[in-house]
C-alpha cells in the first residue's frame, strides 16, 4: 500500500477529519490517521455494497404506525423508513387519530414483502407512486441508507419536527416565504 505511485495529499483520503488540519507547515497532530489508515478506510469505504432503492411516500395513522416502525417488522420486509409526524389540524387528530407521512424505502425486489407487511396493516400501497432514488441527487441519509440496505441493514428515522398541511389558497401557502406555523410569532 505505501509504493503506490500516485500519493495523495493526506486531508484528499475520505476518511481524513475534517477541520483546520494540516496546518500551513503540513503539521498534524500525532493522534490523527497516517497514511496506511487512511488507504484502509477508503477501501473498507469502497468496497461496501450500494443498493439501488426507490422510495414511496404514504400517511398512515397512528395505530399501523406503531407497528411499522418495529425494527422486527422493518428487518423481517426488509424497508427502511423515515417518519413525519402531522401536526394536530384537518388531517391529524390525538391519539390513534394522528397521521404519520412516511417515505418508504426499498430495493425493487423488495416489492413484495413491503406491501404485504403494509397491507397486513391495513394500509395498502400498491398504488402509491414507486419513484427510484438517484444516487448522485439523494439526500445524505438516503445514501446512507443505500449502504445500510447492502449490507441487510433497516431502520427507521424519526423527523424532529411536526409537519404542518397548508392546504393550496391558503396565506401560508401563498406566503413566497414558505409556510409558517400560525404560533410562529409566539417561538420568536
Amino acid at each position: 500500500a505505501s509504493g503506490r505511485v500516485a500519493r495523495k495529499k493526506l486531508h484528499e483520503y475520505e476518511g481524513w477529519p475534517k477541520g483546520i488540519y494540516p496546518m500551513s507547515d503540513g503539521w498534524v497532530p500525532p493522534a490523527y490517521p497516517g497514511e496506511e489508515e487512511l488507504i484502509a478506510y477508503e477501501e473498507k469505504m469502497n468496497s461496501r455494497r450500494k443498493a439501488i432503492l426507490v422510495k414511496r411516500h404514504v400517511c398512515v395513522k397512528n395505530v399501523a404506525f406503531d407497528d411499522l416502525s418495529q425494527q422486527d417488522l422493518l428487518n423481517k420486509a426488509e424497508f427502511s423508513m423515515y417518519c413525519m409526524p402531522i401536526m394536530e389540524g384537518p388531517y391529524s387528530g390525538e391519539g390513534d387519530d394522528r397521521t404519520w407521512y412516511l417515505i418508504v424505502y426499498y430495493e425493487v425486489a423488495k416489492r413484495g414483502k413491503v406491501e404485504r407487511a403494509f397491507k397486513a396493516l391495513d394500509s395498502d400501497i400498491t398504488d402509491v407512486e414507486q419513484v427510484p432514488v438517484d444516487p448522485d441527487d439523494a439526500q445524505d441519509w438516503e445514501k446512507e441508507l443505500m449502504y445500510d440496505h447492502g449490507a441487510g441493514k433497516y431502520k427507521a428515522m424519526f423527523s424532529e419536527h411536526e409537519y404542518f398541511v397548508c392546504e393550496k389558497g391558503s396565506p401560508e401557502f401563498e406566503d413566497p416565504w414558505g409556510p409558517k406555523h400560525p404560533d410562529g410569532p409566539l417561538w420568536e
